[in-house]
């Protein structure tokens, strides 16, 4: 998995697919921690291609290798959440810089996924250290205000809006340190969504259970274990569910 997701030969949607596989196997496969990061950085080694150049030039990147590189930075983020907030935060200035560069990329996509992993960054850094702040936190704010606040015509009234969306969580994240407030009823129950940490989790799990994500949640004991959710509830009839 690790030679295919690097081999720049290989068609972009299979890179991108073997990815999501590979953090996930990882993920829950509860490797040892030289082995997430080390899968961290065969990730990184993919979506660096989006990365601002020196000169703050933004690469230009078809849309193929976009999407490939946005699968790749969600499957980095998933697996980012493995880490301990002083990991993170002894890595923070580089990532944080690099995620930065990522919020001018033509992809509605790759913008919003570098604004949650940027937001994830800087939540374990708070959490590390009260008094952490980011090189330019003033033009990082206003960077991020200007994708809360996106008018662009030439963007789709979708794309616009979902960014909107986005940002202005990003943006009571990166300004004050505030972590999202979202709440998933499935079933009898409820799951609160009040971190970046269990919200990428949530996302990434989204993307790869699709519609069974509300049974999965209400049944599957390893992801009631991730989400703390505790032994599935006894059906109402009394009978197990």
């Amino acid at each position: 998995l690790v030679q295919i997701t690097a081999d720049r030969t290989a068609a972009p949607a299979a890179r991108a697919a073997v990815a999501t596989a590979l953090a996930g196997l990882c993920f829950l496969g509860g490797g040892e921690m030289a082995e997430v990061v080390s899968t961290m950085e065969v990730l990184e080694g993919v979506f660096s291609g989006s990365f601002a150049k020196k000169d703050g030039t933004v690469p230009t990147v078809n849309p193929e290798l976009q999407a490939l590189h946005c699968a790749a930075l969600a499957s980095w983020s998933l697996l980012l959440t493995l880490l301990s907030s002083g990991d993170v935060f002894r890595v923070a200035d580089k990532h944080v810089q690099h995620l930065r560069g990522l919020l001018e990329s033509s992809d509605v996509d790759l913008r919003m996924t570098a604004g949650e992993s940027l937001a994830l960054v800087l939540e374990f850094s708070y959490d590390y250290d009260s008094d952490y702040e980011p090189e330019d936190l003033a033009g990082l704010i206003v960077t991020v205000k200007q994708l809360a606040t996106d008018s662009t015509k030439s963007r789709s009234k979708k794309d616009r809006k979902e960014q909107r969306s986005t940002f202005r969580d990003v943006l009571r994240g990166v300004e004050e340190g505030e972590p999202p407030s979202q709440k998933v009823k499935f079933g009898r129950e409820m799951l609160r969504l009040e971190s970046w940490f269990i919200c990428l989790q949530y996302q990434w799990f989204c993307k790869q259970l699709g519609s069974g994500m509300n049974l999965h949640l209400a049944s599957n004991y390893m992801l009631r274990e991730i989400f703390e959710l505790g032994n599935p509830l006894p059906a109402l009839d009394g009978t197990s569910s």
